[in-house]
């Protein structure tokens, strides 16, 4: 709300104006195993519009499957389409839970689910999710895409359960392995504490062929976002961790949803490859425990020439550290490009633990 003085000049009002809700990921629910288990369950959390949960399995055992109930709901409920790194298409209906993974990781693997959760809706989620393989940046990594529905239209999701208690097979959660509910309501008030920590917010200056955020605090949890700004041939981007070149990385990438193909032991996370003077955006979600592998999962998409469609790259990779967790990150162009990386681009890292 406004007055006005003689003039017509406006007069503002602190008294009298209303803040916008600061709506922010809030924490909901955690459980983190201190034993073995064949199931992680996250119970009783507040309902919220929207839900995103972080999963890392560390297997003890067997081939752990991340199969998901909502509310300890065991009927036929559920449907799901996946595939795995690129394949063809799959799907399953009137199943009694969601989100799998036909494709079990025996040693280590890391997913993201964004579901919309309003009550009177059946609940749609999308899932990426990155298996370790087998240990060393010398063996290749496997991903899944998955989106998946319970089809319940009168309650939210308030309780959350995953793995082979859920869908029996033969695997084994470690110490370690955990799952996180993070949730916001559209319209979210400014209270409590958000989950996501802006670590570091580089801006690039200069024109150049690299960008190093500098060191920022050590999170388990990483979400990074990546804008650049062509100034010439953007064609060979690699991330880094730690300022590492070395031979660390093993990669898996699909562009424009076509078939997968795997890099081990090269010398970054290769997330944009195509050729051509145009903008970059990528984002990426990695779990970061000190003495495992890092996981990294992310999709890359860039403007593509004038009047033409972006395009896109998903991806998943992992960087074969296992005695160091990430405290800074770099972009580096190995193209044929002169200062590729224009003034204004920028690197955003958030980390929770």
């Amino acid at each position: 709300m406004v007055e006005y003085l003689s003039g017509n000049r406006i007069q503002g009002s602190s008294t009298k104006v209303t803040s916008p809700p600061q709506t922010s990921w809030k924490e909901l629910g955690r459980t983190t195993l201190t034993s073995t288990n064949d199931s992680i369950d996250v119970s009783s959390f507040t309902a919220k519009d929207n839900l995103m949960i972080l999963c890392n399995v560390i297997n003890s055992g067997g081939d752990f499957r991340t199969f998901w109930r909502f509310n300890s709901d065991t009927g036929s409920n559920y449907s799901q389409r996946y595939n795995t790194n690129n394949g063809s298409d799959s799907t399953n209906t009137s199943l009694n839970g969601t989100m799998d993974w036909n494709t079990a990781e025996s040693v280590q693997s890391f997913e993201v689910l964004n579901i919309a959760n309003i009550t009177t809706q059946e609940k749609l989620g999308i899932k990426h999710k990155i298996g370790s393989g087998t240990a060393g940046a010398g063996n290749g990594v496997n991903y899944v895409e998955c989106v998946g529905k319970w089809a319940n239209t009168s309650a939210q999701i308030t309780s959350v359960s995953v793995g082979d208690g859920v869908d029996p097979k033969s695997g084994t959660g470690g110490i370690g392995s955990e799952v996180v509910v993070l949730g916001c309501d559209n319209d979210e008030a400014d209270s409590g504490t958000p989950y996501w920590e802006r670590l570091a917010d580089f801006t690039q200056t200069t024109a150049s062929s690299s960008m190093d955020t500098g060191t920022f605090t050590a999170k388990k949890y990483l979400w990074i976002q990546v804008h650049e700004i062509a100034n010439a041939n953007l064609d060979m981007n690699y991330l880094r961790f730690n300022s590492d070149s070395g031979s660390n990385y093993s990669f898996r990438k699909a562009n424009n949803g076509a078939s997968s193909d795997t890099n081990t032991s090269i010398t970054g996370v290769l997330y944009a490859t195509h050729n051509g003077s145009v903008d970059h955006y990528a984002e990426f979600f990695i779990v970061n425990n000190s003495d495992k592998e890092k996981l990294i999962t992310g999709t890359c998409t860039d403007s593509n020439s004038n009047n033409q469609e972006p395009r896109r790259k998903e991806f998943a990779s992992k960087w074969a550290n296992t005695s160091s967790q990430i405290t800074s990150v770099q972009t580096v162009d190995t193209g044929s490009g002169s200062n590729p990386i224009g003034v204004g681009s920028r690197i955003t890292v958030w980390g929770a633990n």
